[in-house]
C-alpha cells in the first residue's frame, strides 16, 4: 500500500517575481504615456496657433492740466464792508501745450458760522485757458453779504457729481491743485447820516422804479433813499395772484441813492398780472422804522412798460388808442388836425402824442380828452417840424412819454402824413 506524500513543492523564483515585473511595467508604461501628453508634440508645417490673449492696463491721459493757487486769488477792495460790493480775481494756470475749453469754475461763499435763513452763495461759468498761458476770471460779487467771517471756495474743472450734468468735467488725472480756499472777513454794516437832505429815515419807490421780466421770471426793482441815513438789508417783497417773492438790498446811501434788486418768484406769472412791489413792509417783524411809510409799494402790471401802473379800479382792457393817416388834416397852415380813437371802454384825460419829421425834429402834445369808446380831436401846431413835401410821424400814448397810459395792443398808436 502506497502512502501519499504531503511534502510542499514551491515554485521556481522566476514565477514568483512574475506579477511583480508586470504591475511595475504597467506603471511604468503610464506614467509615459501621461508625459507624452504634457510634451508639445511639434507644429505642423502651415497651421498658425492664435496666440493666448494678454491685458495690457493703459495708464489715464491728462486732456488738461490746470492749476489754481489761493495765493493768486484777490479780493478787491479791502476791507470788505456788509452791503457793499466786492470783485473777486483767480487766476487759472494751464500747463499744457493746448488749449483748455470749457473748463468749468465753481465758487462758494458761505459764512463761517450759518443761522437760519442763511443763503450760501453759489455761481457755476465755463471758461476757456489758451495753451500754455494763464487766464484771469473777474467774479464780480454783488450778494448781499452780513458782517462775519465767510469762507470762498472756488474748484476748476472739479465739481461735485451733482453738478456734472450741468458743466462736466475735462480728464484730468492730478486734480489737487485745482482748487483755492480763502477766508473772507466782512465788516459789519456802519450805518451813517448826512447833512445834504432832511433829517429823516425814508426809502422810496415808484412805478417806473418796477420791470417786471416774464421770461426770466423776476421783478427788477429800483429802490431810493431819500432820507439822511444809510440804510441796509432792507426786504423787498413781490406778490401776486399765484407768485411770491423777496430780495434783500445792498447798503443804499442817504440823499438820493439808489439800489437795483432783482426778485425772483417762485411761480410763473403772464403778461397782464397784476403785481404788488413792496420795499420794507410796515408790518415786518424787525423791519426799519420810517417816518413815511406811504411811498414803500406800488402796484403795476407784467409786459407794460415801466411807470405804466394801471389806477386800483381799472383794467388792462380800458385804453386802446388808434391813430390812422385818414384822421390828420391840415386846416390851416403850419397846423395839424389829428383825431385819434380810444377802442377801450374808459376815459382819458391829456393822452400824450408824439410828431416827428423826416430831419429827426420831435415835439410832444396832448389830446385833452379822449372818451372811452369814442375818440378825441386837437388842432396842434407844428411849424417847427414843416418841411414842403417832408413826411410826419404821428404817434398816440408813446410808452416813453410821462403821463402815457397802460395799453397791451399799440400796432395801431402810429400813423405817417405827407406835407404839401
Amino acid at each position: 500500500m502506497s502512502s501519499l506524500s504531503t511534502e510542499r513543492h514551491d515554485p521556481p523564483a522566476a514565477l514568483r517575481w512574475t506579477p511583480l515585473v508586470l504591475f511595475l511595467l504597467v506603471l511604468l508604461l503610464v506614467g509615459c504615456g501621461e508625459g507624452d501628453q504634457a510634451t508639445p508634440t511639434a507644429q505642423p508645417r502651415g497651421e498658425i496657433r492664435a496666440p493666448l490673449p494678454t491685458f495690457i492696463v493703459e495708464p489715464e491721459v491728462s486732456t488738461v492740466d490746470l492749476t489754481l493757487r489761493e495765493d493768486e486769488v484777490l479780493v478787491e477792495p479791502l476791507p470788505l464792508r456788509a452791503g457793499f460790493p466786492f470783485t473777486v480775481t483767480a487766476l487759472i494756470h494751464n500747463n499744457l501745450t493746448i488749449p483748455a475749453e470749457d473748463i468749468p469754475v465753481m465758487i462758494l461763499i458761505s459764512a463761517e458760522h450759518e443761522e437760519i435763513g442763511y443763503t450760501s452763495y453759489t455761481q457755476l461759468l465755463t471758461v476757456t485757458i489758451p495753451a500754455s498761458q494763464s487766464l484771469q476770471v473777474d467774479l464780480p460779487m454783488d450778494w448781499n453779504f452780513a458782517g462775519g467771517e465767510h469762507q470762498l471756495w472756488i474748484q476748476v474743472n472739479r465739481l461735485p457729481d451733482a453738478w456734472q450734468d450741468r458743466a462736466p468735467t475735462q480728464s484730468e488725472v492730478d486734480v489737487r491743485d485745482n482748487f483755492a480756499l480763502v477766508d473772507l472777513v466782512v465788516d459789519p454794516f456802519d450805518a451813517y447820516t448826512s447833512d445834504l437832505c432832511s433829517g429823516r429815515v425814508d426809502v422810496e419807490i415808484e412805478p417806473a422804479d418796477i420791470l417786471p421780466e416774464p421770461d426770466q421770471q423776476r421783478v427788477l426793482v429800483r429802490v431810493h433813499n431819500v432820507g439822511n441815513h444809510a440804510v441796509y438789508n432792507l426786504p423787498v417783497a413781490v406778490t401776486s395772484s399765484s407768485a411770491t417773492g423777496i430780495a434783500y438790498t445792498p447798503a443804499i446811501p442817504p440823499c438820493g441813492g439808489t439800489a437795483e434788486v432783482y426778485v425772483r418768484v417762485n411761480r410763473p406769472f403772464q403778461e397782464g398780472d397784476l403785481l404788488t412791489v413792496q420795499v420794507n413792509p410796515s408790518q415786518w417783524v424787525g423791519g426799519l422804522q420810517e417816518d413815511d411809510f406811504d411811498n414803500n409799494a406800488v402796484s403795476v402790471t407784467a409786459g407794460l412798460a415801466p411807470g405804466l401802473a394801471l389806477p386800483p379800479e381799472a383794467s388792462l382792457e380800458d385804453y386802446d388808442f388808434s391813430i390812422s393817416t385818414s384822421g390828420i388834416e391840415i386846416p390851416e397852415p403850419w397846423h395839424v388836425l389829428v383825431t385819434v380813437h380810444n377802442l377801450g371802454t374808459r376815459d382819458a384825460a391829456m393822452v400824450p402824442i408824439s410828431i416827428e419829421n423826416e430831419a429827426g425834429r420831435k415835439l410832444t402834445d396832448a389830446i385833452p380828452l379822449v372818451q372811452g369808446e369814442g375818440i378825441g380831436i386837437a388842432a396842434i401846431r407844428v411849424g417847427y417840424l414843416w418841411i414842403p413835401g417832408g413826411t410826419l410821424t404821428f404817434t398816440v400814448n408813446p410808452v416813453d412819454v410821462k403821463g402815457a397810459f397802460p395799453e397791451t395792443r399799440r400796432d395801431n398808436n402810429t400813423a405817417t402824413f405827407t406835407l404839401p
